[in-house]
């Protein structure tokens, strides 16, 4: 005879299963009318541990995973918010730089997952500033990381020290970015997910250069990106990411300096003479300052009324990131209008949708697209509703 105290599903009480088997039963109900499968074979899936995975990071060193990490420290400042768009939460993220935080709280990110808020800050040393990787050794402990994430060129040997598995990242290209969120995939486990962002991000990149494949040189403005415009002029040379997607929306650097960035004079500016200026999103400066500023009266883009400030959604557009897309069709309609005829604002309804499940409002849109500092911009209103 068997004695062991059974329900009828064949799971025995005291089990890990057994207790909340009631309230199992009403959950998984639907799930077994529709496909079939019996509860025995869904508890046997659901028991099974997770599976290992070996991570080749972006230096070409190789890490093995028992698992996927359930808690992942970021020193790098667009980490977080791509694997969010990755792995569909914030809950996995342990620790996070602070300047990352500081823009994402303040924007959209903190309002379509607001766990964010609590994550904490405090793993690089000093104040939360854009250039400070410095690992706050104690604190990343602290946090008892699984993984953790740090630029491939920025002190990366003191935290593999300290026997955490670090996994260096690049993300100064757009192949970089590529192999930056593939590798996200597989921290989340979630390798098709990864795939699914970057094809999408490729048939953009495709569309946008067939439209623009017929621009001459001559049609091509002289295009100025400011990384910093409000206290230091830092601009983007011809090795920057930037030149990338301005070269693709139909433009041209007005820098041609063999550098990713530098700092520069007001002359230096004036003697370019761009005929159009973008406004990074890594400082406070917008087109009204640049307006409003007697010595930038004479540059061809302050006659024209072509100053842009670069949108901010979920992450920033003018670095590469999940969003990058949307930046393109941003650039290319402001460059091309006549060329590049997509509705921005359903392309982002669309974006947002597929990356973080959130249905923007109008309101919301406004917001990302700087759309009352832009207004007075030569072109801007093709993306405003009113």
């Amino acid at each position: 005879m068997n004695t062991r105290n059974e329900d009828k599903d064949g799971l025995r009480c005291g089990s890990k299963f057994a207790l909340p088997m009631q309230a199992f039963r009403r959950w998984c109900r639907p799930m077994i009318r529709r496909t079939g499968i019996t509860l025995a074979l869904l508890v046997v899936a659901m028991s099974q541990p997770a599976r290992a995975v070996d991570i080749t990071d972006q230096r070409g060193h190789s890490i093995a995973f028992d698992k996927p990490p359930q808690r992942i420290v970021f020193l790098p400042i667009p980490g977080p918010a791509t694997f969010i768009a990755i792995d569909g939460s914030e809950r996995k993220i342990a620790g996070m730089n602070g300047y990352s935080a500081s823009a994402m709280r303040e924007e959209l990110l903190g309002k379509m997952f607001p766990g964010f808020a609590k994550i904490p800050t405090n793993v690089v040393t000093g104040a939360a500033d854009p250039s400070n990787f410095n690992p706050n050794v104690e604190s990343i402990l602290a946090l008892r990381p699984d993984a953790v994430f740090q630029w491939a060129t920025s002190a990366i040997d003191v935290l593999e020290r300290t026997g955490l598995p670090v996994l260096g990242m690049r993300v100064g290209s757009q192949a970089e970015i590529a192999g930056f969120i593939t590798m996200l995939g597989q921290v989340a486990g979630n390798e098709p997910r990864a795939a699914a962002v970057l094809a999408r991000q490729e048939e953009e990149k495709r569309r946008i250069e067939a439209a623009m494949s017929g621009v001459a040189e001559s049609q091509r403005p002289r295009v100025l990106y400011f990384n910093r415009a409000a206290q230091t002029l830092r601009v983007s040379g011809s090795k920057a990411h930037n030149e990338f997607y301005i070269r693709m929306a139909g433009g041209q650097n007005a820098v041609d300096e063999n550098a990713t960035q530098i700092t520069v004079t007001i002359e230096q500016v004036l003697s370019w003479n761009p005929q159009v200026i973008l406004l990074g999103t890594f400082d406070t400066a917008m087109p009204s300052d640049i307006y409003g500023d007697p010595r930038w009266q004479g540059l061809d883009a302050v006659k024209a009324r072509r100053v842009y400030k670069f949108p901010l959604g979920g992450y920033r557009w003018d670095p590469p990131s999940q969003e990058s897309a949307l930046g393109w069709i941003w650039l290319a309609g402001l460059l091309h209008p006549e060329r590049e005829s997509s509705n921005l604002r359903a392309a982002m309804r669309d974006w947002f949708s597929f990356l973080y499940r959130h249905d923007l409002t109008d309101d919301e849109i406004d917001g990302v697209l700087f759309a009352a500092q832009n207004r007075q911009s030569a072109g801007y209103e093709r993306y405003l509703t009113r």
